[in-house]
């Protein structure tokens, strides 16, 4: 099987396994999760975070995106225009007026309301994914737009500020890595913060 077969398995597997939780456990893990995010230090300095909107069955970010409202701080949430397209970054202060369904029928800021920014403008990055191991490997989706941004922003994977959010179900021995993929320095589940920046070399 070629690496890119296992991680088509992977995904299945670990999508049909995540859309299994039971609703009220998602939301009580995902306020877990929350709690141990908003306890960085990363978080709490950052003036600027790139968030995203929870889909289907993964973490529930609503607690984060409206804690970074409430603290003034900008709420940047990610607009994808194509498959083949990077994503754009743009500040949301409305979440009700400023949104609107984008690609793949996902919730996505309006251009025209939104203020760009560019990716350098990022101070803290939020991450989806599939499935993760202890050694900060992750699957995502398979559009390579989070991998696009930490091969970017290698400086703020360095320092501790990108993190990625999963349920303890999410985190497997390995995840079969490509030479693009880029490993995260912590995942937050609602039983642990996984640090990879304190394992032993």
């Amino acid at each position: 099987m070629s690496r890119r077969e296992e991680k088509s398995a992977l995904r299945r597997r670990m999508s049909a396994l995540r859309d299994g939780i039971d609703a009220s456990e998602r939301r009580q893990a995902s306020e877990a999760i929350a709690r141990r995010v908003m306890a960085l230090s990363a978080w709490g300095r950052a003036r600027s975070r790139l968030l995203f909107r929870s889909v289907g069955s993964e973490v529930l970010t609503d607690r984060l995106i409206a804690d970074t409202l409430k603290a003034r701080v900008e709420l940047i949430l990610p607009r994808v225009e194509g498959p083949e397209e990077p994503m754009a970054f743009h500040v949301v202060r409305d979440l009700q007026e400023d949104l609107a369904p984008g690609f793949a029928g996902i919730q996505e800021p309006i251009a025209e309301r939104c203020p760009e920014r560019s990716i350098y403008d990022l101070d803290f990055v939020l991450v989806p994914g599939l499935a993760f191991d202890r050694r900060g490997g992750r699957l995502g989706y398979g559009g390579g737009y989070f991998d696009y941004v930490l091969n970017l922003r290698t400086d703020l994977v360095e320092s501790g500020s990108v993190v990625a959010v999963a349920y303890s179900t999410q985190i497997v021995e390995t995840v079969p890595l490509e030479g693009w993929d880029v490993e995260v320095p912590l995942i937050a589940t609602e039983h642990e913060l996984i640090d990879m920046r304190k394992r032993s070399v």
